[in-house]
């Protein structure tokens, strides 16, 4: 059994391979790495452009 990693789920699911992170890659996996894609975009836009 694992605990989903997403901030607000909780979830247990069953994980034979220990290769998950969260219950649903539709739902909780999607959000974590749209996420994580908007604070990667957002920091580039703020940091100096190297030209």
């Amino acid at each position: 059994m694992s605990i989903c990693q997403a901030d607000n789920c909780g979830w247990l699911f069953l994980d034979r391979r220990h290769l998950r992170r969260w219950c649903t890659k539709e739902g909780c996996g999607n959000r974590a790495k749209a996420a994580r894609h908007y604070q990667r975009v957002k920091a580039r836009r703020m940091s100096p452009s190297q030209r």
